[in-house]
């Protein structure tokens, strides 16, 4: 597989055949492993790959490495509360909620791609993605004067530069994310449909995918 015949839409694009809703994170992140390592099984798939940058240990969610060449790829799976049965598989979704924090974590991993790239030429492309069913994220903020005005990821929303929580931002609100996330490229929040279960409340899943290049 060369890098540039990688591409993660055709795998999200396979996977939803065959999963249309995922337990956790973690079970969100082996499937499209496992889907990744079907699709392209010369390359080496690794979950939660360490990798250290300025005496940092960072830990990748997902990467695709081959012939010395690697691709990181960053998951958020974030729920509102939701339960179902499929094949006679229960599913519990809970309820996560702090939606403010999802858009400043979502955002970090964009951050945390970039800087992999710049420091490591083996890094060639990466990825940040989020699969939810909470439609605040993608129909993004309607208030100008919120905490998180600036993360906002709502739909066809631009994002760039430095982003940083709104003056009157409480402490505990931005507790251990004080810091202003500040992006090298600039990206265009494109949210795609995922899965569809029913019209009841929290029955659609749609996700967001922001390609990171050199």
């Amino acid at each position: 597989m060369e890098i540039n015949e990688f591409n993660i839409i055709s795998v999200i694009d396979s996977i939803k055949e065959k999963r249309i809703v995922f337990h956790s994170e973690a079970d969100f992140q082996f499937a499209l492993a496992w889907e990744i390592k079907h699709l392209y099984p010369d390359a080496d798939v690794r979950l939660e790959y360490a990798y250290k940058v300025d005496n940092k240990v960072y830990h990748i969610d997902i990467l695709v490495r081959k012939e010395g060449k690697c691709i990181p790829i960053e998951l958020k799976y974030k729920t509102l509360k939701k339960s179902l049965t499929l094949n006679d598989e229960e599913f519990t979704l809970r309820n996560h909620g702090a939606q403010d924090l999802g858009k400043y974590d979502y955002i970090k991993d964009i951050v945390r791609v970039e800087t992999l790239l710049l420091e490591d030429s083996r890094f060639m492309e990466g990825y940040a993605i989020m699969l939810t069913n909470d439609p605040s994220y993608w129909n993004g903020s309607t208030k100008e004067n919120i905490c998180c005005a600036a993360f906002d990821i709502g739909d066809n929303k631009d994002i760039k530069g430095s982003l940083e929580w709104a003056e009157h931002t409480g402490a505990g609100t931005m507790k251990n994310r004080e810091k202003p996330l500040v992006l090298l490229g600039e990206y265009k929040m494109n949210w795609y449909d995922y899965s569809y279960f029913d019209e009841d409340r929290n029955g659609t899943f749609k996700y967001l995918m922001a390609k990171v290049v050199k």
